[in-house]
């Protein structure tokens, strides 16, 4: 028990540390989690230490907590993901609805995983894919993609899986804006709404989109 409890503060401390050091609020989301199941379980592990006797009998029925994060890969909760750095998009075009986003390198026999194993979270904003295969550390492949260049519609955003490749739908909210990047170059500017009392605004952005070279592209990041 004693070395039980070591372990666990040990691995408690670790987390700690990792979290302290974590950034990006998925990555730090997953470490709360793990380090919240750890710290139970060392709060559970350290009163046996002072009823040594009764470890036998009472905890057969009621420790089936403990047995289940035995059971629970170490818990190999902690993930690891791999950043996707190679991606290609493009937009269909003007008056056409959807962005498509296209994973084909690093997801290799992707279409094989069970459908559980391949996830993609929308938000008006953003997506985040990550496909993954539960083995004794939780590996994880990642694509997210945050501030895009428009709104989306998560609702209707989807993601297709083949042999060897991902393909990211993206639902436009307005199928009248044309996507010049996928993700906007400065996402405070591009939250902001404008401001409909000064009637030269409309004017000012339409000119700069006459000045622009409107392409729909596949590029490769």
């Amino acid at each position: 028990m004693a070395g039980s409890s070591t372990d666990l503060a040990a691995e408690v401390a670790e987390l700690q540390t990792l979290l302290a050091q974590t950034k990006t609020s998925g990555n730090r989301r997953d470490l709360e989690q793990l380090l919240q199941r750890k710290q139970k379980l060392l709060q559970a592990a350290e009163p046996q230490q002072d009823e040594p006797m009764e470890v036998d009998a009472p905890v057969v029925a009621p420790v089936e907590e403990p047995v289940k994060v035995a059971a629970q890969p170490a818990t190999s909760d902690l993930t690891t993901f791999t950043e996707i750095s190679r991606f290609g998009w493009e937009d269909d075009g003007y008056g056409k609805e959807k962005v498509a986003v296209y994973i084909m390198s690093g997801v290799d026999g992707v279409g094989s995983l069970p459908k559980e194993n391949v996830t993609c979270h929308f938000t008006k904003t953003s997506f985040d894919l990550k496909v993954g295969v539960l083995t004794w550390l939780l590996l994880l492949c990642r694509l997210i993609k945050q501030h895009l260049e428009k709104e989306i519609d998560p609702a209707k955003s989807s993601f297709r899986v083949k042999k060897n490749r991902v393909t990211i739908s993206l639902h436009k909210a307005d199928k009248n804006n044309t996507w010049m990047n996928l993700t906007a170059k400065n996402p405070l500017k591009s939250s902001s709404k404008p401001d409909t009392s000064d009637p030269t605004a409309g004017i000012m952005d339409m000119m700069k989109v006459r000045t622009s070279v409107v392409v729909g592209r596949r590029d490769l990041v």
